[in-house]
C-alpha cells in the first residue's frame, strides 16, 4: 500500500491524478494519469519516480492525457533483480504503452529516462509523435564523475543528510521542491529493491549514443537543459540537438537538472 509520504506528494497535483497500476512484462507497474487529448507519456531519471513530476502533471494534463510511469525499480512499482538496461526499460515501455492501448503519444524522459526515450525512439519511431529530452543522460562519457562516490553513498545509507548533498547537484536550490518529495525519494531507496536499478544495472540505462544512433531519431526532438545544470554539462545538450534530425535546444535560466521544478512555468 502506497506510504503517507506517497499520498502526501500526490495530493500537491493539481489538477489532481488519478494512481493506477498495470502488469507489463509481468512487472506490476504504477502510473499516474490525469487529463483527456494526445498522450504524453512522461519517464523521470533515476530516483524518486512518477511523483517526480508533481509540479507539472497538473498543467499538463490540460491540454493532454498524461501518463506518468514509476519505471521499474522506482516509485511504487514492482523492483525485479534484472539488469536495468537500455533495452530491458525499452521492452517494459513498449509492454506499457501496449497495455494502456496507447500508440502514437508524445514522450518526454528526464536524465536516465531520457536516454530511455530515445532507445525508445530509435525502436519504435512509429509509435512517437514528438519526442521531449531534459538533461537526457547518453550524451557524452565527458561528466564530472566525482558525484559517483557520493550516489553510491546516498544508495547505502539513505538518509536526510545525503539526500540534501544530492539535492545540491540536482537543483540550484534544492528548497523548491516540497519537503515530501524529498523524504519520497530517499523512502523508495529504502525499498524492497530499491537499490536494484543503481546497483545491478551499473550505468547500462545511460551509456552513450553513438553518432549513427542519434542521427537515427526520427521524432521532432525538443532538448531542454537547465543553465545550472551541474551533472551534465550543456555541451551534452548542444550535441543532441546537433546530431538528432529535427531538434532543437531551449535552455532555461535559472535551472538545474529538474528544470521544471525550479521553472515550472517556462517548462510547461
Amino acid at each position: 500500500m502506497p506510504s503517507r509520504t506517497f499520498q502526501q506528494v500526490l495530493s500537491l497535483i493539481d489538477p489532481p491524478a488519478e494512481h493506477r497500476f498495470l502488469t507489463a512484462n509481468g512487472i506490476r507497474t504504477s502510473y499516474l494519469e490525469a487529463g483527456e487529448g494526445p498522450p504524453l507519456v512522461l519517464l523521470h531519471g533515476a530516483g524518486g519516480g512518477a511523483a517526480n513530476w508533481y509540479k507539472v502533471i497538473g498543467p499538463l494534463s490540460k491540454h493532454f492525457r498524461v501518463i506518468a510511469f514509476d519505471k521499474p525499480g522506482y516509485g511504487e512499482s514492482d523492483k525485479p533483480w534484472a539488469d536495468y538496461s537500455k533495452a530491458f526499460y525499452v521492452d517494459w515501455l513498449h509492454a506499457a504503452v501496449e497495455a494502456l492501448e496507447v500508440s502514437h503519444f508524445h514522450l518526454l524522459g528526464n536524465s536516465q529516462g531520457g536516454a530511455i526515450a530515445i532507445a525508445y525512439a530509435m525502436q519504435h519511431p512509429e509509435w512517437l509523435h514528438k519526442l521531449v529530452l531534459v538533461s537526457p543522460g547518453g550524451m557524452s562519457d565527458d561528466w564530472d564523475r566525482s558525484i559517483i562516490p557520493q550516489m553510491i553513498l546516498y544508495r547505502l545509507f539513505p538518509s536526510p543528510i545525503w539526500d540534501r548533498l544530492m539535492g545540491s547537484k540536482v537543483f540550484k536550490d534544492s528548497t523548491v521542491a516540497h519537503p515530501a518529495w524529498h523524504r519520497y525519494t530517499t523512502e523508495v531507496i529504502r525499498k524492497r529493491g530499491g537499490r536494484y536499478p543503481f546497483f545491478l544495472g551499473r550505468g547500462k540505462a545511460v551509456q552513450t549514443f553513438t553518432d549513427d544512433e542519434l542521427r537515427s531519431v526520427r521524432a521532432p526532438t525538443l532538448v531542454i537543459w537547465g543553465e545550472e545544470e551541474a551533472f551534465f554539462p550543456i555541451a551534452h545538450g548542444e550535441r543532441a540537438a546537433a546530431l538528432i534530425p529535427n531538434a532543437k535546444l531551449l535552455l532555461l535560466p535559472g535551472a538545474g537538472h529538474f528544470p521544471w521544478m525550479e521553472e515550472p512555468e517556462p517548462f510547461v
